[in-house]
């Protein structure tokens, strides 16, 4: 058995949806080794990674000042591990080098590899296709599953949610921020079109309460339509008077099996709500688009005098360039999820949304997700790193 295991993350979806079951399915095979999580925050960080960390099972938590110290202090004498649940897989290859622990890779995007892995363990035969024709060696290439659906089957059953229609605001508080107080006023429209629709809103634990409180106050979002709300106990109240449920994240999953609609952003949370098989609206409003952080050098330099236009221009552009932005409309390649990008208002989310709630139309969706085939993976993906680092003794 291994004495080690270096677990490294970056995103707020990664670290609620991946490591949860594979933490746990390396607890259950080895539980005397030690394992330590990195958190590499970046640009699409929400900031309160590490407190949502410490309420899982790890010996400690790093961030990216840690990995350098790990980087420098040379090799260790045990045995161990390296494993990427998200980031960039030079992490995971610089980390193995300075510890001699082989170094694996899990992924979703056949473009996250990086030839000095020992393997990259993907989700399914399309990932692996990708890989392979990206030149990756395929025999280095093992689908093992999907873990979000193991995060899904591993969470607590709760109590049904009384919800008809789920507002996903995200994780980030750059999304937050401006997002909720926009979906507030979607709400408001279609109750006031359809009366007696019960609306909640979840609340992702990685948000701090500042930034709730600003999403709340309604400041930012007034300009492009959106609304203001108070919290009421366990509901808000919106300045036009709407009750919506207001729900903690452990209860997102028994709201995504009960509700009829959700409406939400792009992210991991669009696969939970497919393998849910919930039909979600999917928006990616442009109003303010300097907001949006960017992957790479990119970020950096529209953030250098006079980038805010250009960086407006370019986004803009990219946007309409991207085919799908849900992930089950990406794999599945066609538009199961519909999707609003650019410049809208409330009033047509709220129309769109309505159109998803009629019988005819959710079952229309609800079919073609049923060729979103995705499996367990957790099991696979520790016996596969196990076996393998034994296969190196």
């Amino acid at each position: 058995m291994l004495d080690e295991v270096l677990l490294l993350t970056n995103g707020p979806g990664e670290l609620s949806t991946w490591v949860p079951p594979v933490l746990s399915r390396l607890r259950q095979a080895m539980p005397e080794a030690r394992i330590e999580l990195f958190l590499i925050r970046d640009q699409f960080a929400a900031g309160t990674e590490q407190a949502k960390a410490k309420e899982l099972h790890l010996d400690a938590i790093s961030t990216r000042t840690g990995l350098i110290h790990r980087l420098v202090s040379g090799k260790t004498r045990g045995r161990g591990a390296v494993l990427m649940l998200g980031g960039a897989p030079r992490d995971a290859v610089l980390l193995a080098r300075a510890t001699g622990y082989p170094a694996f890779s899990y992924t979703f995007d056949p473009k996250a590899y990086h030839p000095a892995l020992r393997a990259v363990l993907v989700d399914s035969e399309r990932t692996r296709e990708g890989l392979r024709l990206r030149g990756f060696d395929p025999t280095r290439v093992a689908v093992v599953g999907n873990l979000v659906v193991d995060a899904m089957n591993d969470a607590a059953s709760g109590p049904p949610v009384e919800a008809d229609v789920l507002l996903l605001a995200g994780s980030r508080p750059f999304a937050a921020r401006y997002l909720l107080g926009f979906l507030l006023a979607a709400a408001e429209q279609m109750a006031a079109r359809r009366p007696g629709l019960k609306f909640a809103w979840v609340r992702s634990r990685l948000l701090p309460d500042a930034v709730v409180e600003e999403a709340l106050n309604g400041g930012l979002v007034r300009e492009i339509g959106g609304v203001g709300a108070r919290r009421e106990g366990s509901c808000l109240r919106t300045d036009g008077g709407l009750e919506v449920a207001l729900l903690d994240e452990p209860q997102r999953y028994a709201a995504m099996r009960s509700a009829a609609l959700a409406v939400t952003i792009p992210g991991t949370n669009t696969l939970e709500l497919a393998l849910a098989r919930l039909p979600s609206l999917v928006l990616l409003p442009l109003h303010k688009p300097e907001l949006l952080p960017l992957e790479g050098v990119l970020h950096w330099l529209f953030m250098l005098p006079g980038g805010k236009p250009l960086k407006q221009a370019f986004l803009r552009r990219f946007v309409e360039r991207i085919p799908h932005l849900a992930l089950p409309n990406q794999w599945l390649g066609e538009q199961v999820f519909p999707e609003m990008r650019g410049v809208f208002s409330p009033a047509e989310v709220a129309a769109q949304g309505l159109e998803l709630l009629s019988p005819a139309r959710a079952q229309q969706i609800r079919a073609r997700l049923e060729r979103l085939e995705a499996q367990p993976g957790a099991d696979n993906l520790v016996a596969y790193v196990l076996a393998n680092c034994q296969a190196a003794r």
